[in-house]
């Protein structure tokens, strides 16, 4: 027969292993990688912020910076006065002004409105001018860091743009502080303090991913990060995706007159680098290539031990029931199977020693028994004692004897493997009354069966060969008074015939060595090589075949002198099992 190997099955999971291997493996890299691109426009979201928070934070200091230099001036004292009066005189009258103030003091220079300013701007770097208006005069003096001064600038244009408020311009915002006479509150003029607008686009570059644009209320655009020329569109972009969420995440702060727009494209938000993208998908890769290792490791392990059971079963096949299985320490289903692969080739093997073996046991002694017991010498003997008694007594003797000859061929040939006790004690009288008719006057038999064990089913021809070893070995057929008694009793788990005799018994060393043999279950060749007993080993045999290891002959010595006999009879399971085989 072929071998069968479990090949198929270990395709089979393979195959469904490693399917499901790539299935969860690629379903954590799609995890990875959605949750690290969700990190990384959770990130880019912060910067956006944090660009569009340090915007403000430009527009908030530059607006402080207006107003301490407001402030300054008002606490400066001469320079304020300087300041109203340059507002309200023309220019001779002011240095008129300027020179009559500075003899009346005692100070050595003259704290003018010129020095304030540059002072001031000196003091704050993002100050990229100061613009002075005169209300009165209609004059406009703009003053840089550097000192210089302009003045006598038209102011038509500029009166236009404070009255709306429109101050900025591109890359530069201001703010208007009021110049107001200490003495009658009235306004006399303003102080515009202009800053640099291009420091949006230093901000900026250092979040390159998002877009900004500042503009003031009115619309003018002071920096765009898409350019003067792309400023208007970018504007009209932000305005349009701003709380929508399209195409683009829009952030907005509103700060006085300024507003300040962060602007971060879906895409470029959720863009992740080709590195990271490729690391990820090889750590999914290795992750496949070291599960399918993991499953071929384990399923080649798995058939190893199937192959193993299937070996075992392929020798069972062929007859050999002295194969075990190892087990393994995982205790496992195929350990678990193993075990009850051992456990059943036990009891195969167990119950084809009961059945068939003793089968064979029993048509060998029947056939052994038409050999051995029938034998020349004791044919001759019987035959000699029926003619003798047909001479001494006539017919009647002879045809009880014939009628007991009769009896017991009938029981060695035609009955059932399994009969009854009383059956077989029957058959065993009938052998004894031939006996009695040899030895007439010197010879005796006692039965003794409680009528509750008369039907107990056992096997035949288990009784008979016992008495013959008596008659064989043990009469003294030159003395009178010879006895053999049969008794039968139950124990616990077992039905035990006694049989004893006043013979010729045996030595406590031959005793103990034929008990050994029994209980080993060995036969021994008792008369010459090739010759087969059919005596109490064959019984013991028999018995232990079919009842089990534990029953069989018993021999001990009696308290006459002769021997005591027990055979004991299994009463469970095996009495059914051999009945059910006999039928």
């Amino acid at each position: 027969m072929p071998k069968k190997n479990p090949t198929q099955l270990y395709h089979k999971l393979f195959y469904r292993y490693t399917i499901i291997i790539i299935a969860i493996v690629a379903a954590l890299v799609i995890y990875f990688i959605s949750t690290t691109r969700a990190r990384i426009v959770e990130t880019n979201l912060d910067y956006m912020k944090l660009m569009e928070e340090e915007a403000a934070d430009y527009l908030k200091r530059s607006e402080q910076t207006a107003g301490y230099i407001h402030a300054d001036l008002y606490q400066s004292g001469q320079s304020l006065h300087d300041l109203i009066q340059y507002f309200h005189l023309d220019e001779e009258a002011y240095q008129e002004y300027r020179l009559d103030t500075y003899m009346e003091s005692s100070q050595l220079t003259y704290a003018g409105y010129e020095d304030f300013m540059e002072r001031s701007m000196k003091s704050y770097e993002d100050i990229t001018y100061i613009e002075l208006i005169s209300y009165e005069k209609g004059t406009r003096t703009e003053c840089y860091p550097d000192g210089k001064m302009f003045g006598g600038i038209n102011t038509e244009e500029r009166k236009a743009k404070i009255e709306s408020g429109d101050l900025a311009a591109w890359e530069e915002f201001s703010f208007l502080k009021e110049i107001r006479s200490p003495v009658t509150m009235q306004s006399v003029g303003c102080m515009i303090v202009h800053f640099d607008g291009a420091a949006f686009g230093e901000i900026q570059e250092y979040y390159q991913k998002a877009d900004l644009l500042v503009c003031n209320t009115s619309g003018t655009i002071i920096y765009a990060s898409a350019g003067e020329n792309g400023a208007e569109e970018q504007l009209l972009y932000a305005q349009q995706e701003q709380g929508r969420e399209r195409k683009a995440y829009v952030g907005e702060t509103g700060l006085s007159d300024y507003r300040i727009y962060s602007v971060l494209h879906r895409q470029t938000a959720a863009y992740m680098k080709p590195s990271v993208f490729l690391a990820i998908l090889s750590v999914g890769i290795l992750l496949i290539l070291l599960g399918t290792f993991l499953v071929h490791t384990y399923l080649k392990r798995l058939t190893q031990r199937l192959n193993y059971i299937l070996d075992g079963m392929q020798r069972v096949m062929t007859g050999d029931l002295s194969v075990r299985l190892e087990t393994e320490q995982e205790r496992d289903e195929l350990d678990v199977i193993s075990d009850n692969f051992n456990e059943m080739c036990v009891q195969l093997d167990r119950y084809i020693r009961k059945s068939y073996l003793a089968e064979i046991e029993q048509k060998n002694a029947e056939m052994e028994a038409l050999q051995s017991q029938i034998n020349p010498h004791f044919l001759y003997n019987t035959l000699e004692s029926i003619r003798m008694k047909a001479i001494c007594n006539g017919d009647r003797e002879v045809g009880k004897m014939l009628y007991s000859l009769a009896v017991i061929f009938r029981s060695q040939l035609k009955e059932a493997d399994v009969i009854t006790v009383i059956q077989e004690i029957h058959y065993c009288k009938k052998y004894l009354e031939l006996f009695e008719f040899r030895y007439q006057g010197r010879f005796t038999s006692r039965v003794d069966c409680p009528e509750e064990l008369m039907n107990y089913p056992v096997i035949k021809f288990i009784l008979q060969p016992v008495i013959e070893n008596y008659f064989v070995h043990g009469i003294r057929a030159e003395a009178e008074g010879n006895e053999i008694a049969i008794r039968v009793e139950k124990e616990e788990d077992a039905l035990v015939i006694h049989v004893t005799d006043n013979g010729r018994g045996m030595e406590e060393e031959a005793l103990r060595q034929k008990n050994a043999q029994l209980q080993e279950n060995r036969a021994q060749d008792s008369r010459g090589a090739g010759h087969k007993s059919i005596g109490l080993t064959n019984v013991n045999r028999r018995i232990k075949a079919v009842y089990g290891e534990k029953y069989g002959v018993v021999l001990a010595g009696h308290a006459s002198g002769g021997m005591h006999i027990m055979l004991r009879i299994g009463l469970g399971e095996e009495i059914a099992n051999e009945k059910n085989h006999a039928d």
